[in-house]
């Protein structure tokens, strides 16, 4: 039943632009609506905010990819926490780097988790499952989410803006080389930060797993 539902969905979401199309001014709330059922299910982010950011543009992209993403994050979470705990549970056993990062996370749940989704390890969608096992609050998981992801969305929607805009009819009113190299000096900043914030958090799970080293020794 799980292959025909995702198979379902997934024709869904390849007619999401001809719906927007559709729907006009609701356009913005549908998509929004599909984005959360899609990452509830796990579907791969990148395409609906890649989509978000060709439909929209800037800030309706943005604004509506980010309050999709919070909003699937959040439903992801609780029913990790209660309705779905046994099967994430069996899911990620013996998953070791699940095992380091849940330990870095039990320690420092709103930094680790942020520094995640600026620097993700794990895909987003799935994340969101995985965190619900841990022992951080649901408003630091939320809050640490939304700041997160938040830069790499807006450069997704920043690319897919400006590949409208560049093959449009007429193309922009800027040349070509001025969207190029906004493009580029975007994803070099998100290079960087994402490097940045997976040091830290390779710094913090080694950190971790020496102090539990420590403390078990102490115990003997």
């Amino acid at each position: 039943a799980l292959p025909e539902a995702l198979s379902s969905l997934q024709l869904l979401v390849d007619q999401v632009p001809e719906r927007v199309a559709e729907l006009g001014p609701l356009g913005p709330v549908y998509f929004f609506v599909v984005y959360v059922v899609a990452e509830c299910f796990a579907l791969p982010a990148m395409p609906l905010t890649l989509s978000a950011g060709y439909l929209f543009g800037l800030p309706v992209g943005c604004v509506v990819a980010l309050l999709a993403g919070t909003t699937a994050a959040g439903i992801g979470f609780m029913l990790s926490r209660t309705l779905l705990r046994p099967q994430i549970s069996d899911m990620v056993a013996g998953n070791e780097l699940f095992k380091n990062i849940n330990r870095a996370v039990e320690q420092q749940g709103f930094k680790i988790i942020f520094l995640l989704r600026l620097s993700p390890l794990l895909p987003f969608a799935l994340s969101n499952y995985f965190y619900g096992l841990s022992n951080v609050s649901f408003i630091d998981f939320l809050s640490a989410t939304a700041l997160g992801f938040a830069p790499g969305t807006c450069g997704l929607i920043y690319f897919a803006t400006t590949a409208r805009t560049l093959i449009s009819e007429g193309g922009g009113s800027e040349p070509w080389y001025v969207y190029a190299a906004g493009a580029a000096v975007t994803a070099i900043l998100l290079k960087v930060v994402s490097d940045v914030a997976k040091q830290a958090v390779d710094e913090a799970i080694e950190a971790d797993r020496a102090a539990s080293a420590q403390s078990s020794i102490r115990t003997r």
